[in-house]
């Protein structure tokens, strides 16, 4: 008989259940990081349409920080976990940046008062940074086992992508002079210094 309902997928993985939830607990981290940044900037923002970005995209930030936290009881995270919802429902908040570099990157993207230079963090360095290693985790994880965190992060990928995608269109219409340009190319680079000094969302591991 012809298989027709035919499944690639095989048992195993580079990731194991701690290793799994060990960088899920720095994604949702990073997903807090990026809420509160939009959050922040919105407020200042002296355009509006950026403003109604930042405010949509930091909602979809926290359904991302959420939709991970759902994920980590399942991998044996019980730290800061919900109880007083039905089992199906739980979650963790428990949520931690890899380690002080990548704190220290944070704060300095953080900092930034100008207006083209904050989106150029935010967008062109820690969401494409993001992006690159959730496509990464779904890749090489246990496509069986680890199946609902390659769920969930395929789903966060549709958004993240689509906000990366605005980031680069925002980039270009700001950036519109060779001054600019040149401008924040320097900071970018200052960025990805400190972030490749941290290793990264997942601190190098």
């Amino acid at each position: 008989m012809l298989e027709l309902a035919f499944d690639p997928r095989t048992v195993g993985g580079q990731f194991g259940v701690d290793e799994s939830a060990r960088r899920l607990i720095h994604y949702k981290f990073a997903e807090n990081v990026c809420m509160t940044t939009a959050s922040g900037w919105a407020s200042s923002s002296p355009l509006i349409k950026v403003k109604f970005t930042l405010g949509q995209h930091c909602y979809e930030d926290s359904i991302h920080s959420f939709w991970i936290g759902q994920r980590l009881p399942e991998l044996r995270v019980t730290e800061q976990m919900a109880r007083d919802v039905p089992p199906t429902l739980t979650w963790s908040n428990k949520a931690e940046p890899p380690n002080e570099q990548f704190l220290k990157f944070v704060e300095t993207m953080q900092l930034q008062e100008d207006q083209l230079l904050r989106l150029v963090g935010l967008y062109r360095v820690l969401k494409t940074h993001l992006a690159v290693y959730y496509r990464h985790h779904v890749l090489v994880t246990d496509p069986v086992c680890d199946a609902p965190t390659v769920r969930i992060l395929e789903h966060i990928l549709l958004e993240e992508e689509r906000h990366v995608q605005w980031g680069q269109a925002i980039y270009e219409e700001l950036a519109d002079t060779p001054e600019k340009r040149r401008a924040s190319l320097e900071w970018q680079m200052e960025l990805e210094d400190l972030l490749i000094k941290s290793g990264g969302v997942t601190g190098g591991r």
